[in-house]
């Protein structure tokens, strides 16, 4: 081989070895570019489901929700939980200046201006105590205290202070001024109790605030106050368990359903034990004691308001009455279950229950 020849084909393996350096230099490029493409991708347009939880309401609350994108899911939570703690600041009665605080504190002196929010959420609670005749009771709130469960300091009171408080119980006294938006408890000490209904209606309010965003599958879970928007991401029905109420780990039967509120009274919830009797927070307001006929109920409604009302007024009505109510009303589903664990339900359930 030639000096030239020699000299050439140095040249071209120096040209060589130049190219393939680069083109490993640009390996690592290459990759980051592809890497960011794909986290911006995620970031904005990637459709995806995204779970988060919060506390607030005094339980742990889930949303899980199908969007696009990882930072537009982060902002609809944020607007989520945001509304829902800007409600429970409205009706939390233990909070000084709440509008329930104020309300109660204003009792026996005057009316008092109210949100609409708050406004609107008495009015259903006085319809449903007037459907009830009274088992659901608004002005419960004395009792409930007797009985220590709004600081979880659980006692039972005696029956000369259960008839004392018994005696602020009567949720026809309650007057509601519709022009002025305000609302009036006229004897000294009584007390408004929205916490078996409002709750309800902050998961709605929280439902919304996911449909005005555009989302179409949604699961938001406040402590058993379950709102459904469409069905699973999959197109599969939500399965909703009901629980065994003496084994918490164990399910008496699945719901599959889509686009629909659920709710869930039970006798384990608030609950403690002395000389051997169980209590609990679901209170007739007839006797001031906790209601024994049925152990858990299960509503499925349209509205997460009446799944919740409905499931603690049918608790405190039983089994016979309660189920009357969930036949008559339109879109109303239940299941309830007894202390002996038997499980009766309505009739637009029994195609689709699953008794396990």
């Amino acid at each position: 081989m030639s000096e030239r020849d020699q000299q050439e084909m140095s040249s071209k393996k120096a040209i060589f070895n130049n190219r393939f350096l680069k083109s490993i230099y640009m390996v690592p490029i290459v990759v980051l570019l592809i890497l960011g493409g794909y986290f911006y991708y995620n970031a904005f347009y990637a459709v995806n489901t995204y779970d988060y939880t919060h506390l607030t309401m005094d339980t742990m609350v889930e949303i899980r929700f199908q969007t696009t994108g990882e930072r537009r899911a982060g902002q609809i939570k944020e607007e989520v939980f945001s509304e829902m703690e800007r409600l429970e600041r409205l009706f939390d009665r233990t909070l000084e200046n709440s509008d329930i605080y104020n309300l109660n504190e204003k009792a026996g002196q005057k009316p008092v201006e109210v949100s609409p929010e708050v406004f609107y959420v008495a009015e259903k609670a006085l319809e449903y105590a007037e459907l009830s005749g009274g088992a659901f009771d608004p002005t419960i709130a004395p009792v409930t205290d007797a009985w220590g469960f709004l600081g979880h300091e659980y006692r039972v009171p005696s029956e000369e202070q259960l008839n004392q408080k018994l005696t602020l119980v009567d949720y026809r006294e309650i007057e509601l001024d519709q022009k002025n938006s305000a609302v009036y408890l006229p004897e000294d000490d009584m007390a408004l109790e929205l916490g078996g209904i409002a709750k309800g209606f902050i998961v709605d309010r929280a439902m919304e605030v996911l449909t005005n965003h555009g989302v179409e599958h949604a699961f938001v879970n406040a402590g058993g106050d379950i709102g459904l928007i469409g069905s699973r991401p999959e197109d599969d029905p939500w399965r909703i368990g009901v629980r065994n109420p003496r084994q918490e780990q164990k399910m008496l039967a699945v719901l599959p359903v889509s686009d629909k509120a659920v709710a869930t009274s039970g006798d384990y919830e608030r609950s403690f034990e002395e000389d051997g009797v169980h209590y609990h927070h679901l209170l007739d307001p007839e006797t001031g004691m906790p209601a024994r006929e049925l152990a858990s109920v299960t509503i499925v409604a349209d509205s997460v308001l009446e799944a919740d009302v409905l499931s603690t007024t049918i608790f405190v009505l039983g089994r016979e009455q309660g189920m009357q109510i969930i036949e008559q009303k339109e879109g109303v589903e239940g299941v309830l279950v007894t202390p002996e664990l038997d499980i009766e339900y309505s009739s637009g359930l029994e195609e689709i229950i699953e008794l396990r």
